[in-house]
């Protein structure tokens, strides 16, 4: 007789997030496991952005997944289930990084992988011997099964298709949780493999999970160029610096990439050279999100605001390259010293880190002095940046009316960040499956720019002037002289 298991993804509470996230694709490793369980045993697993868990569920056995900032409300839930004698697996980065602290609220943790260890851990449940401990290790990803969707309704997410065609990371940022695991961790999978899993899943629109699509360029020139007959649109993450190669553009936008996740980080090259982020030339910025929009893809930024080189006007500075650069997103975070990283340790070494309660670790809060401002004005600053970036004169600047797609570039904002409120009721009460229609009309692929006249570029700037809001150019110099000094 087999076992009755749950797998819970215990929720952070944000005091601020993009809460529609949450609703595009669900978690992905607890998918893998309960591809790796075997058919004898009934899997239930539980995305608390949609539902909590019940304190009262019954099961053989629960496992949970925890981050940092969901460490405390994983550690509640754990201990709440062992009272009523429910053995309890935690694993997940922060178990990995923290094991003596997990250990306190379960029966068994897993350090690392889990993977490779998954079948021991419910041979020794099904015994009654759970391990204290169980290490996974790296496996070959062509070992490691493609995520079993069936726990989820068709409409409990809008997007049918995400997956991973590598695992870990080739560079080593000091903030990332990545500069914990030794190196090297990155993998691929064998692209045949890949190409099955999209081939098998409906839908029109992928979402790739990897830290970055394009790091392994001989390997995604196959995979977009496999793409190409396959006439499906793609979401993924990557650098900057893909733009420094046109052609690799070039057979993106062929391939159906729409949208691009793009880590920028800072504005400030001595952050980025602080952290080790070093394919990050902010010389090139504005020239390469103009490469990438010349093709029709748009480019969510991402931001991180504290390091040691940022100083009180690095938050508008940062707003004032988004908007001059049009970004039709952005993504901003307050630096945050996860436990583990090389950023921690260095912090921790200058007795700089003043709060330890994990849940503040969630991106919102500064949990340490910075450098060259106070712990307040990094919190306010980030929250300033935030309110400029989406203010409806920034977005309509940013939209670029007039230019093909500005519909769908004003409905991605407004999704985003306008109505965000509205998500924090549709995982209680709607499958979100209804929003799958106007997420693929944003999909689609409009005209592109490359290749314009200078006729039709005079045009778009008559246009843009129209609604465009004051800002003071972020190359221009500043009080402490060029950002390229």
């Amino acid at each position: 007789m087999g076992l009755d298991i749950v797998l819970i993804f215990a929720k952070a509470r944000l005091r601020r997030g993009t809460r529609i996230k949450h609703f595009m694709v669900p978690p992905h490793g607890l998918q893998i496991l309960k591809a790796l369980t075997p058919r004898e045993h009934e899997v239930t697993i539980i995305d608390e952005y949609h539902h909590p868990a019940d304190p009262e569920l019954n099961a053989d056995l629960v496992g949970i997944s925890v981050w940092t900032a969901s460490s405390a409300r994983a550690y509640q839930l754990a201990d709440q289930y062992r009272r009523r004698g429910i053995p309890v697996v935690l694993g997940g980065p922060h178990v990995t990084v923290c094991p003596r602290d997990a250990l306190a609220h379960a029966d068994a943790i897993v350090v690392d992988e889990a993977e490779s260890v998954w079948p021991q851990v419910l041979r020794d449940a099904e015994g009654g011997r759970l391990q204290r401990v169980y290490r996974g290790r790296m496996l070959p990803l062509d070992e490691v099964p493609a995520p079993d969707w069936s726990p989820f309704h068709p409409h409990a997410y809008v997007l049918r298709v995400a997956l991973a065609t590598t695992r870990g990371c080739a560079r080593r940022c000091d903030f990332c949780y990545e500069s914990c695991r030794p190196k090297p961790n990155f993998r691929q999978r064998s692209l045949h493999k890949v190409l099955q899993d999209i081939d098998s899943r409906p839908g029109r629109v992928i979402s790739f999970l990897d830290n970055d699509i394009t790091v392994s360029k001989p390997y995604a020139r196959q995979l977009f160029a496999a793409l190409i007959p396959r006439q499906r649109r793609w979401l993924g993450m990557t650098s900057i610096e893909v733009a420094d190669d046109p052609d690799m553009l070039d057979l993106m936008a062929r391939s159906g990439c729409r949208t691009l996740f793009v880590g920028f980080e800072s504005v400030v090259p001595e952050s980025l050279r602080e952290v080790h982020k070093h394919c990050n030339r902010v010389e090139n910025y504005v020239r390469n999100v103009r490469r990438i929009h010349e093709r029709g893809i748009m480019v969510n930024g991402s931001f991180v605001f504290g390091f040691d080189h940022d100083d009180p006007t690095t938050f508008d500075r940062t707003v004032d390259f988004g908007i001059e650069a049009q970004l039709e997103t952005a993504t901003f975070t307050v630096l945050t010293p996860y436990p583990g990283t090389t950023l921690h340790r260095r912090l921790e070494r200058e007795g700089r880190i003043f709060d330890r309660d994990w849940s503040h670790y969630d991106t919102t809060r500064c949990v340490f002095h910075p450098a060259q401002m106070t712990p307040e004005e990094l919190e306010a600053g980030y929250f300033r940046a935030y309110e400029r970036f989406y203010t409806w004169s920034s977005i309509l600047c940013r939209c670029r009316p007039g230019e093909p797609g500005f519909a769908r570039r004003l409905f991605l904002n407004a999704a985003y960040k306008r109505v965000e409120p509205l998500y924090s009721v549709l995982g209680s009460r709607f499958r979100v499956g209804w929003l799958r229609p106007l997420f693929n009309w944003y999909a689609r692929p409009y005209r592109s720019r490359k290749g314009a006249t200078a006729k039709d570029h005079a045009g778009r700037q008559r246009r843009r002037s129209r609604f465009a809001i004051p800002v003071q150019s972020w190359q221009e110099d500043d009080r402490r002289g060029s950002l390229f000094e």
